[in-house]
Parts: structure tokens; sequence; C-alpha cells
């Protein structure tokens, strides 16, 4: 396969709510109210038209890379990815060159060149990745800053069996959960510290504790994002004391090694997120990976836009290596009306968090330029000469 030309656009579609992620030594983390990320569009030599995304934040809160660093990144080597041919994802990731860590940019290449063959070949994506499943169970993702009723009506009125709750080292953050989880004891809940908690720190590890004996379905990523070793210290610690907590790793896992490491240490659940591994094929390798070892798994957001990128997410999510429910949530959960460039919303189903996989060849969700071109702060253009 051969791409002709490569359209980068610098967007900044507006969110509806501040998305935290939770505050670090007391420094908060937060998403928006401008979400800056890249959208890709790539035109092949036989016609296919490709979208991918680079869904870094615009500064480095979440993980080491931003959209500043990549939007430089792409006006350098943008034009090495044009007039090559390539034969798979991995081919048109090193078309670039050498590139130490930077998953998150490499998986949009990746997802480009494997969005255009599932059109290329007139099939869906999700059965280009070993999908089987007609529709994908999904859960949310709440703010930490939520309150107890907004949290009470996504439960209650929008039907979400898995509930996911940002939370800090705080003693008022364990109070709001407990309260939850004696309110609706049959929830499937989560907590999501996103490397908040110091395993050092006495009062930390008390909340830590806390939190394990809730009976949560998991604890995500509670500690350092780059430190495997002390999150399997935590599940063996309380396997030992026969603490119920679960530890999911999500930040920890870059790569095939990372996630290696993670279930051999008995982490027994891995969030895997398309993009921060570096693409849809290499999420396809841990998911096999962990379905042969009984590791749960489940698919996790980056605030992306609909299409492309909640698009890849439910492709990969239809795979049965994928056991717990997903983030994914519908178009109008993060983004105002009209700032999430898709031709049709990505809506659960309403008897339920359920969305159907669609069967129609490429993944499933069409880009509309019109609001395309209205979130499009810069473009860039590279062309076969």
């Amino acid at each position: 396969m051969k791409f002709e030309r490569l359209e980068a656009r610098y967007i900044t579609p507006e969110m509806r709510h501040v998305f935290s992620l939770g505050d670090v030594d007391g420094l908060p983390r937060d998403i928006g109210p401008k979400r800056d990320m890249i959208a890709l569009r790539g035109q092949t030599s036989n016609g296919v038209e490709a979208w991918s995304s680079i869904d870094t934040t615009k500064f480095p809160v979440y993980g080491s890379e931003s959209t500043i660093e990549a939007w430089a990144l792409l006006n350098e080597i943008g034009s090495k990815f044009v007039g090559k041919d390539f034969d798979d994802p991995r081919e048109a990731v090193r078309s670039l060159g050498f590139l130490m860590d930077h998953p998150i940019f490499q998986a949009a290449f990746a997802n480009l060149y494997l969005d255009a063959e599932a059109i290329d070949k007139d099939v869906p994506l999700f059965t280009l990745l070993g999908g089987e499943k007609p529709q994908v169970e999904v859960g949310v993702s709440i703010s930490k800053n939520d309150s107890l009723e907004q949290i009470a009506e996504r439960i209650s009125k929008d039907k979400y069996r898995r509930i996911k709750i940002k939370v800090g080292p705080s003693q008022g953050d364990l109070d709001k959960i407990a309260r939850i989880r004696t309110a609706y004891p049959d929830v499937l809940l989560m907590i999501d510290a996103n490397s908040s908690f110091d395993l050092h720190n006495p009062e930390h590890k008390r909340l830590l504790i806390g939190y394990g004996n809730l009976d949560l379905l998991m604890m995500e990523q509670p500690l350092a994002y780059n430190d495997i070793v002390a999150h399997t210290q935590l599940q063996q610690e309380f396997n030992v004391n026969s603490v119920p907590g679960r530890i999911c790793l999500d930040e920890s896992i870059h790569t095939m090694s990372d996630l290696e490491q993670a279930v051999e240490g008995g982490i027994p659940i891995i969030n895997i997120k398309v993009t921060r591994v570096g693409g849809l094929d290499i999420a396809r390798k841990m998911i096999d990976y962990c379905q042969e070892r009984g590791v749960d798994t489940w698919v996790g957001g980056m605030v992306e836009l609909t299409s492309p990128g909640k698009a890849h997410s439910l492709a990969m999510a239809a795979h049965p290596g994928v056991t717990l429910p997903s983030d994914i949530s519908g178009t109008s959960a993060y983004f105002k009306e009209g700032d999430d460039p898709c031709v049709a919303p990505m809506e659960r189903e309403p008897d339920g968090a359920y969305i159907k996989v669609p069967t129609t060849p490429g993944r499933g969700w069409d880009v509309d330029l019109e609001k395309m071109d209205r979130i499009t702060k810069d473009t860039v253009v590279f062309e076969v000469k």
C-alpha cells in the first residue's frame, strides 16, 4: 500500500467540561477546555481515504508526549511517510525513521495504515483485528470533580454497569467512593488514581488499603506511571493479607515487555489503550497474550474524537480477549455539539450500556469535513512530488 498524500490538522475541539486526571503532589492535571490533538488524513495510490489521530494532550500531563511536540515533529518528518510501499503497519511506522519511545505519535501511522487496509479490502476494521463481538459493553469515566448526584445519574439514568471514578490521595475521595459502594452494591465500581499515590507515604498506603477493602472491580494505576514493580508489590501485599483489591495497570503499559513483566508479577487486569501502546496491531498482540494467560483486559480511551479515535478503539474492543467493559463513551460525552466531527453520532443502545459494532467496511464512522474545518487551527500537507 502506498500513500500519495498525507494531510495533518492541528485541531482544537471544545469540551463540555474540563476533565480532571487528579492531582500529583498538589499539582492539577486537567484536559480542556480545548482538546488539542492532531488528525491525519491519508490518501492511497488506489483512491482510499483513511483517517487516524495523534491523541496526545497539549502538555505532557498524562504521559511524556504532548501535542505541541508532536506537531513540531510531524512537520519535520511527515514527508517521509508518503510515496513508499508498505506491506504492514510496522513498515508504515518505520518509514518515519528511528524514534525513541513516542508510541502515541507512532500509533497514528500504524492506525492510518490499518484504517486504509480495511477499506481497501472492503471488510470491517474489527474483523481485520480478530474481533467477533456484535456489540461492545462500555463503561464511563467520571471526572474527580463530579458530585455524588452526577454520579448517581450516570448509574440510574444512563444505565452504565461499570463506573470509573477518578480519585486522588485524599480521605474525602475515599469517603465518596465508600458511599457509592454502599448505595450501589451491584455496580461494577472502580477507581482510577492516575499515578497520584506514593506507596512509601504511610497516609497514602492507608488510603490504598481502604480502597482495597471496598471490593471494587479494580484500582487502576494508583502508583507511579513508570513503576511496574511497586504495583506488583502492592498486589502481592493485598493477596497475602486477604485484601480483595485488584490492581489494573494503565500508564505503565507501553510495550510487550511492560505487559509481560506486569502479568508475570501477578497483575490481574490490564487497560490497553490503542494509541498509548503504539497502534492497533500491537494492542491486538497484547490482548492475545492476556487472553492466553487468563488476564482480564479492557480498552481505554484518551478523550478522543469519535472518528477516528473512538471508532478504532471500538473495533479493538470487539476482540473476544477483551473481557471487561471498555472506556468508550458516546459522541456527546466529552465534546460540545458540533465539535466532534463525525457524520453520524456514536451512541449507546437505549436499553443498556452497549455500542453496536458496525459491519460496514472500514472503521464504521465517517468524518464530517465541514465540522473538521471548524475545529482546525493549522494544516500541513505532504504529497508525492
